[in-house]
């Protein structure tokens, strides 16, 4: 699927890549050579969208803030040992998940916060469009109720591909699906549903 929209994480990227901002195989190879100024650049730059991610997650401000920082604190002692990337965002989203299933698997009474029917809960609004449509307010309303009534399954993969604007070989990678095709037939069905709600 292409990315039509302006503010789509793909076309923001790449208006990204044309400012002084370096890239992400060049930020993090300064990183990875021991620049503090990179590793703060990388925390600034992730730290919203990791913890909106986290929370989708656990729906837990606390633990969802400690596994960031675990990330992070992980990250600056093992650096020489990283390989590279050119999709931070995608690294560091995979670290998080992990981080945070663990941190269940010790703590297990949160368990359903990963697993509730109510799971990774998003909204659209006016600047975020899911397909190739201009909706008015009432649309979005319709919209989102439909969103709403996705299993936690289609919301997640919604979400990476809209929101974080990751490949299918990335989403598959984070959900743990068997092959792109399955991850593609899943997406398929998330948007097949949604736009039924809008007929």
């Amino acid at each position: 699927m292409s990315a039509p929209y302006p503010n789509h994480p793909t076309v923001v990227r790449a208006k990204e890549k044309a400012t002084d901002r370096p890239s992400d195989s060049v930020l993090w190879d300064q990183f990875r050579k021991g620049s503090d100024a990179a590793f703060i650049q990388i925390y600034e730059y992730h730290f919203d969208a990791l913890f909106s991610y986290g929370m989708r997650l656990t729906q837990d401000e606390s633990l969802t803030q400690d596994g960031i920082h675990d990330v992070f604190f992980d990250l600056r002692e093992l650096r020489k040992k990283l390989g590279p990337t050119d999709h931070i965002r995608f690294y560091l989203l995979k670290c998080l998940k992990r981080k945070l299933y663990k941190q269940q698997e010790r703590w297990d009474h949160r368990r359903s916060q990963f697993s509730g029917e109510d799971g990774f809960g998003f909204e659209l609004s006016h600047e975020q469009v899911l397909i190739d449509q201009q909706l008015d307010a009432e649309r979005i309303k319709q919209l989102n109720r439909a969103i709403a009534e996705l299993s936690p399954r289609k919301k997640e993969i919604i979400y990476y591909f809209y929101y974080e604007g990751l490949s299918y070989a990335e989403i598959r990678e984070l959900m743990g699906l068997d092959s792109d095709h399955t991850t593609r037939n899943l997406m398929y069905k998330a948007l097949g549903f949604l736009r039924k709600a809008l007929q």
